[in-house]
């Protein structure tokens, strides 16, 4: 019989509740070797040693550990780096039924900020980027994505609008690629994306449906996201040692201000003026949607909506801010289009005067309304200005037959 690895079934137990998610599965597995490291024990000496002491003793004991790896790791990690260990070795104990006292529960605050990453900047990124790299990091910044969905993206996901050049072009992921519990959804990646990517995939021949749509360098295997996230920081540095971009890096070990997570914030911040349900959906985050048409307790029918309802939203009002070759639509130059449709109507109306005046070239109906116009000069004479004043006008015997006259 096959040796029981406790490890490997709560994990798979772990992968099963979070969509089988790799990252999480790799999160937890790395943050709870952390713990047994710091206590030298291995994931069996803590089950064997709970079966030799009281509840008591082994809870008070175990919360001793935790807050003692609490208080060693808080110089070293993020408050929410410091939560998911937490949290990956509450699962563990949880999983096996074992107790646990207090742990302190840290309170939400970001302790690293990524700061906003510019259009220039990201032009400069994709300048000195290899092929696979920047086709990378343009559809992170123009689709949101996370750097792990697209590392397990096959070319089936982009097919068959890919192949076809329709732009935006639809990136589907399925629900076994979302994150937690958010279901299938999918996304788009505008013309840039797509000249980037078809100009990677010309170095890969002959790839079919289920191969990676991007894959580590002189193999045919699916690409590692910390590897993206390594080369996006060297391609960074490398810019600040040249003078080209200015960033603060924290100390050693630390997250610094520009990293790979800035491409996603780069699209939600973009791409804002499509929505924030749409922005969110695209983003594969789990959320409560309000749009109007959608009642918030159908969010799952949310991800099936009518495609090119989204991909019309997306093409107005997302990809004009996400364009990265091209000017993209600024203040000035939204005012402009303003007055240009203020320009188009005032020529209309001009259009139609010209019409009118047109109709005036009648030789009757000018002398109809000049009768008309000496009519009302005769009505100002006498002061009329109501309509009894005018009936009263009209009873005057030289008034009246000086009216007719003109009419005549």
């Amino acid at each position: 019989m096959k040796k029981f690895d406790v490890v490997q079934s709560w994990i798979d137990n772990v992968a099963y509740s979070h969509s089988k998610s790799e990252n999480t599965e790799y999160q937890y597995r790395h943050f709870f070797r952390l713990f047994c490291e710091f206590i030298e024990k291995t994931p069996q000496q803590i089950l064997e040693e709970y079966e030799g002491m009281t509840d008591r003793e082994f809870r008070r004991k175990y919360a001793r550990y935790i807050r003692a790896l609490i208080s060693h790791l808080n110089q070293e990690y993020a408050i929410g780096t410091l939560k998911l260990i937490v949290a990956s070795i509450r699962s563990f104990f949880k999983y096996n039924d074992l107790p646990l006292g207090h742990i302190p529960i840290a309170r939400n605050k970001v302790t690293f900020h990524n700061r906003d990453i510019t259009k220039e900047e990201i032009q400069k990124i994709l300048e000195v980027s290899r092929p696979r790299d920047k086709a990378f990091f343009c559809i992170m910044a123009q689709s949101g994505l996370r750097p792990e969905t697209l590392c397990s993206l096959k070319l089936k996901h982009i097919e068959p609008e890919f192949s076809k050049e329709i732009t935006p072009c639809k990136i589907e992921i399925p629900e076994e690629m979302a994150k937690g519990e958010f279901g299938a959804y999918f996304s788009f990646m505008g013309e840039e994306s797509v000249k980037y990517l078809k100009a990677y995939l010309a170095t890969r021949p002959n790839l079919g449906p289920e191969d990676c749509l991007f894959s580590a360098h002189g193999k045919d295997k699916k690409l590692d996201r910390g590897s993206m996230s390594h080369i996006f920081g060297r391609a960074t540095k490398k810019l600040k040692r040249k003078g080209l971009m200015d960033f603060e890096q924290k100390e050693k070990g630390k997250p610094s201000e520009v990293r790979l997570y800035n491409l996603r914030k780069f699209f939600r911040l973009k791409a804002g003026q499509a929505g924030v349900e749409y922005v969110n959906f695209w983003m594969g985050h789990k959320t409560n949607y309000k749009a109007p048409h959608i009642p918030a307790s159908d969010t799952h029918y949310f991800s099936r909506e009518d495609v090119e309802f989204q991909r019309q939203l997306y093409k107005e009002k997302a990809m004009p801010f996400l364009r990265l070759e091209s000017a993209t639509p600024s203040e000035t130059e939204q005012t402009i289009l303003e007055l240009r449709k203020q320009l188009d109507e005032r020529e209309k109306e001009i259009s139609e005067l010209r019409d009118n005046v047109a109709i005036l070239g009648d030789p009757d109906l000018r002398r109809a309304l000049k009768n008309v116009v000496d009519f009302m000069e005769v009505l100002e004479d006498a002061e009329a200005h109501t309509l009894h004043e005018i009936v009263e006008a009209l009873r005057d015997p030289k008034k009246m037959k000086r009216f007719k006259e003109l009419i005549e």
